[in-house]
């Protein structure tokens, strides 16, 4: 069975089963998935779980990929003992502890692992505004498995200490959920902001933009506003899929990567992403002097002409047409190939 013995300091780490678990905080742990390089999209890249515990009680947020029955659509092939390995993991961590779940979106590889709770005393939780139905159209479950609370309105209070505030961030998903620690300072973001710094956020409409810079906004000044300085610059951001920490773009090619040793982001991450959809609004993406640079990418759904923009830590993706149309003003024409 899992032995959490070795996990005593911080980074250290222990791989079971389908998961490397690491010790990220006193009594917080990743979970994290690799991946898989014979599946697609999360299934190759993987996903991670986190585990906070406190004295009494503990949160899990999101439930990574499927692989209690797989995932056809990712190329997710079912794994034997799944479901037994992954609650070994979770119960050896939280010992006597009662345990809640809450994700942080309903996508495939943040609610896989749903099954492994139906009909127990553990507790289901996603903010308001996902698309439930897709639990029945991913992994056939009822969607009455999972609670509903408001963001900004539901707070985890774990005990000693220990709250977990929840916020709002569409854009990826119609409901997105971050979670900020406190007093530890950890904001766990899900796919919300994006997998890391320079990484991006593809935004795929101009409602997913608008609903994005919105939130991304609410959430960068309830931290300045409610957060001392010294707080905010401790912050650590830990994302849904730390394994694409591993690259990032470079100012003016996608496809030019450099390594980078990261294995979360902080507060000047969620700056930059704000900073980003600001300057898309108000035209001043197209202004390299102020740090901006932006890089056309292949094409999206639908054929959809994309452009990626960054500034510094902040990446994002939209189609052409809705980038210049935020700013009030026309895409350039393509020119006609003779």
């Amino acid at each position: 069975g899992f032995d959490p013995s070795n996990l005593k300091q911080l980074g250290d780490s222990v791989h079971y089963g389908s998961y490397f678990i690491y010790k990220i905080g006193e009594d917080i742990y990743k979970i994290s998935d690799p991946g898989d390089p014979e599946a697609i999209l999360g299934g190759l890249i993987g996903t991670d779980i986190y585990l906070i515990c406190s004295e009494s009680k503990a949160l899990m947020i999101d439930l990574g990929n499927n692989y209690i029955d797989g995932f056809e659509k990712d190329l997710i092939k079912p794994r034997e003992n799944a479901k037994e390995e992954f609650l070994d993991v979770v119960n050896n961590l939280i010992g006597k502890r009662s345990l809640e779940v809450a994700v942080t979106h309903m996508h495939p590889d943040h609610s896989g692992m749903t099954k492994a709770f139906i009909d127990t005393r553990v507790s289901l939780w996603i903010g308001e505004g996902e698309d439930m139905e897709r639990l029945r159209t991913m992994h056939n479950i009822e969607p009455s498995v999972y609670k509903i609370f408001r963001q900004g309105e539901k707070k985890f209070d774990l005990g000693g200490g220990r709250i977990v505030e929840t916020f709002l961030l569409r854009g990826h998903s119609n409901g997105g959920t971050v979670f900020l620690l406190k007093p530890d300072m950890m904001l766990f973001t899900g796919d919300a902001i994006s997998p890391g710094p320079r990484r991006k956020r593809e935004l795929r409409s101009a409602e997913a933009f608008n609903n994005f810079t919105v939130d991304i906004n609410n959430l960068v000044n309830n931290l300045k506003n409610n957060l001392a300085p010294y707080d905010r610059y401790g912050l650590q951001v830990y994302t849904g899929h730390s394994g694409e920490m591993m690259f990032h773009a470079t100012k003016t090619d996608i496809a030019d990567t450099l390594p980078e040793d990261e294995g979360y982001g902080e507060w000047r991450f969620v700056q930059d992403m704000a900073n980003v959809a600001n300057a898309i609004k108000d035209g001043t993406w197209l202004d390299a002097t102020r740090g901006f640079h932006h890089f056309e990418i292949p094409a999206g759904i639908n054929n959809q002409r994309q452009i990626q923009i960054v500034f510094y830590n902040g990446a994002l993706i939209l189609p052409e047409d809705v980038a210049y149309g935020a700013s009030g003003m026309k895409a350039p024409e393509v020119p006609i190939s003779k």
